[in-house]
């Protein structure tokens, strides 16, 4: 069954239920012929949804679930891809912060335009652990003081740039949440096409 026929036939009973219906309420709930014959097609038409019906939305079902576990499985692979394509750019770089270390160098532009440029990477990070130890209890406290039932649990979410603002307007204040690490790189330009 397509799901034309699945849906014309869930019409059809919601039809041959109403009828029914209307034919008990015009004889007085007495059982005739006619009323027979409804409840009759109303079994036939739900003996096929509940067995051709089922089937067919039941493969659907399946055939779906299957081209998400594909998908999912897709996108797995792409992002293990785009993070070794990541790991190699970082060794590139690396490989030329050394040439321009070793050649004690700044900036470097190659005969394919390509250029390159001494430059620090600075990369700031939340000490989560040290801002738990610090707060997470009164806050925990606070919050069931407040009414949180015991089922809920409370957890403390912040970001570098957000602690590096409130440290900026409060003499460094929450500063010692932060880590930030270094890192020796290059900055890098590609040749461009004329316009």
């Amino acid at each position: 069954m397509t799901y034309k026929d699945i849906t014309d036939a869930l019409a059809q009973l919601q039809r041959t239920i109403w009828e029914t219906e209307e034919a008990y309420i015009e004889n007085g709930g007495e059982v005739t012929d006619a009323t027979e014959q409804l409840e009759q097609a109303a079994d036939e038409i739900r003996e096929l949804l509940t067995t051709d019906g089922v089937d067919s939305l039941g493969e659907w079902l399946k055939s779906l679930e299957d081209r998400k576990a594909e998908l999912k499985a897709q996108k797995d692979f792409v992002a293990r891809k785009i993070a070794a394509t990541e790991g190699s750019i970082d060794f590139v770089k690396a490989t030329i912060r050394r040439v321009l270390d070793l050649t004690e160098t700044d900036k470097v532009k190659g005969s394919l335009g390509y250029s390159f440029a001494k430059a620090t990477s600075s990369k700031t990070s939340v000490l989560q652990e040290s801002l738990d130890d610090e707060w997470l209890e009164a806050a925990t406290e606070a919050a069931r003081n407040a009414g949180l039932p015991p089922y809920v649990d409370v957890a403390l979410k912040t970001t570098g740039t957000r602690i590096k603002e409130w440290a900026a307007e409060n003499g460094g204040e929450g500063e010692e949440y932060l880590h930030t690490e270094n890192t020796d790189t290059v900055r890098f330009t590609k040749p461009r096409a004329s316009k």
